[in-house]
């Protein structure tokens, strides 16, 4: 791995490594990576193998455990998915965006650095030794079904794929995981999913969380397998068929074990569950509890909404389709009750995508844009979190400041602060642009869409 960066006044600066050399090996183990570099380079005695012009320096280094040599590496090339499923959000990309957005992620060690879902499917006996030796954990894998026969079809295999075998290994090697299932309609459900549930449970000291999410569908499907979408009844239906199981787990083992997404509560137009529900909200970044966590801490940071808004503010909020009702009931309402602040919604489609795409974290520029352009918004517009990659860019690579120049009014991407909303309020001649930054995994920042 080539070195790019060599930390000033850092052990491998003292030594003379400088960026451009070769790090070959580290205590005898070849590098393939970063995590292998952190992972060899904790102990107290450190041999690095350095190339640089064809010869080759042995460094024997002796330092505190904790004290890293200083060293940074070129980006580790990521591993792909090697599965065909017929739900892969990847082939329903329209053409003509970004070319992250069309590669399928199937590496495990983003899983274990990011929280990207990968099947494991690409899992051989040499991943598996690393992810035990070096503790990659937790991993969040995609499991979909563990029948044999349904998983060959919905995920294009060949041939079993061992996927619960590796799941025990890495269950009795103490690693946990959080698992998914997306379900497809007429394909993982009933009893097949009530199989699937079961064999996962089966792992439950290590199994964390298994998080059920309905199939995303585009308008981009063509040529691709027939799906159908998650409708009010089938939401309803599946909701009433997780319940019991989740009743059966809490008494079993003291947690719910397996999460409906908040998808499903919506369309189902079911009650949005307590946070004790979601046993510390362990797979929000996969939009379960996501909604709860939303309304919990509105309820909290409203106790500080000042009482006035002087001189008077109109803000617009924006969102996809599917939350619409949310807002117009929970949000809209109570910042109303500000004296001097009028607040409305407009709700955007999904322009990209298609209509069937109904979450505001798969909104383009060219969405925003068409559904705001000509519209009297006030002064602010506060977009919808989760918009951004973490070069600023929207899907579509508008970013915010040309957003911001064509609608003419100041935006707002929100953070969850509402606290900068009243602050942006009152310094609303300010004429940057404001996107403000977010911690966040690296499936959210790439925004690679697909569930593996």
């Amino acid at each position: 791995m080539k070195i790019v960066q060599v930390e000033p006044d850092s052990i491998a600066g003292d030594l003379g490594i400088r960026p451009g050399d070769e790090l070959l090996e580290v205590n005898g183990h070849r590098v393939q990576d970063s995590i292998d570099l952190r992972f060899h380079e904790a102990e107290a005695e450190v041999s690095l193998k350095i190339a640089r012009d064809g010869a080759i320096t042995i460094y024997d280094i002796e330092k505190e455990g904790s004290e890293e040599i200083g060293i940074e590496l070129e980006e580790m090339k990521i591993l792909s998915c090697g599965n065909d499923c017929i739900f892969c959000f990847v082939d329903q990309n329209p053409a003509g965006l970004r070319n992250q957005l069309y590669f399928r992620d199937g590496d495990y060690r983003l899983s274990f650095m990011y929280g990207n879902y990968t099947t494991m499917t690409n899992a051989g006996p040499a991943i598996l030794r690393r992810i035990i030796e070096q503790r990659l954990s937790p991993q969040y894998i995609s499991v979909h079904v563990t029948d044999g026969e349904v998983r060959k079809r919905l995920m294009g295999l060949k041939k079993d794929d061992r996927i619960l075998e590796k799941i025990a290994l890495l269950h009795d090697h103490g690693i946990d995981m959080h698992t998914q299932i997306v379900l497809c309609p007429g394909i993982n459900d009933g009893e097949v999913l009530e199989k699937t549930v079961a064999d996962l449970y089966r792992f439950n000291r290590s199994i964390v969380s298994l998080a059920v999410v309905p199939v995303g569908l585009t308008d981009h499907r063509f040529g691709l397998h027939q799906l159908r979408k998650v409708d009010h009844p089938y939401a309803a239906s599946l909701l009433d068929q997780v319940h019991p199981w989740q009743v059966r787990f809490r008494k079993d083992i003291g947690r719910g074990f397996v999460y409906p997404s908040d998808e499903f509560f919506i369309v189902a137009d079911r009650f949005i569950p307590p946070a004790k529900y979601y046993d510390g909200f362990p797979q929000i970044e996969n939009g379960v509890g996501m909604v709860r966590t939303f309304l919990a801490d509105l309820t909290r940071q409203s106790r500080r909404f000042p009482q006035r808004v002087s001189p008077k503010r109109r803000i617009t909020l924006v969102t996809g389709e599917l939350a619409q009702g949310l807002m117009r009931t929970r949000v809209l309402p109570r910042l109303n009750e500000i004296h001097g602040l009028s607040v409305s919604l407009e709700v955007v489609p999904n322009l990209l995508y298609g209509r069937s795409v109904t979450v505001a974290g798969l909104l383009s520029g060219k969405c925003l844009y068409s559904a705001l352009n000509g519209k009297d918004l006030g002064d602010l517009v506060l977009l919808p979190p989760d918009l951004l990659n973490a070069d600023g860019m929207l899907l579509d690579d508008a970013t915010i400041p040309e957003l911001e120049h064509r609608l003419n009014v100041p935006l707002l991407v929100f953070d969850g602060r509402w606290s900068d909303v009243f602050t942006h309020l009152r310094e609303r001649n300010s004429t940057r642009a404001l996107a403000l930054p977010r911690s966040t995994r690296l499936s959210k920042t790439s925004h690679t869409t697909a569930k593996s």
